[in-house]
């Protein structure tokens, strides 16, 4: 089941992304099943019902990368809200108007075994900060990464 909130009368979706950041400064980008070889996303996905975001955020990365994370989880500052054109919500037959994704850092030392959740995730790499903002296929996701950046340099 999905979580939901409803802001300014919109019904949207819960989501969490996590900025992965290894010893090195080097960012983790996952590329999901149907992204081009050269677009790169956040890893993520949805809050299921009864979850907390911290809860949803660990899930996610024990699912998608197979690692279980230990200690506290720090959530930046940030959000990304995407609201969906009507012809999408129509298109795809949804109940929901857009979705809101909290955003985490999450520290990895370099040596951190990933086991990939191979039914979503295609593939895992790391970047430079510089190359992973070029990564991302959509100018607003670059926007979100460059805000996440900003908050933790504050």
């Amino acid at each position: 089941m999905a979580e939901y909130q409803y802001i300014d009368g919109l019904k949207l979706r819960q989501k969490v992304r996590a900025v992965i950041i290894n010893d090195d400064g080097d960012i983790l980008l996952v590329r999901p099943h149907g992204y081009a070889s050269n677009e790169w996303t956040l890893a993520g996905g949805g809050v299921e019902q009864g979850e907390t975001v911290h809860q949803a955020m660990r899930r996610e990365i024990a699912e998608e990368l197979g690692v279980t994370l230990e200690g506290a989880l720090d959530q930046l500052p940030v959000s990304n809200q995407y609201i969906y054109s009507a012809e999408y919500k129509t298109k795809r037959s949804l109940d929901h108007d857009g979705q809101d994704a909290s955003m985490f850092v999450v520290r990895l030392p370099n040596d951190a075994v990933l086991k990939l959740q191979r039914e979503e995730v295609a593939e895992a790499r790391w970047f430079s900060r510089g190359d992973a903002a070029s990564a991302f296929p959509v100018q607003k996701q670059r926007e979100v990464f460059e805000a996440c950046l900003a908050a933790l340099a504050a």
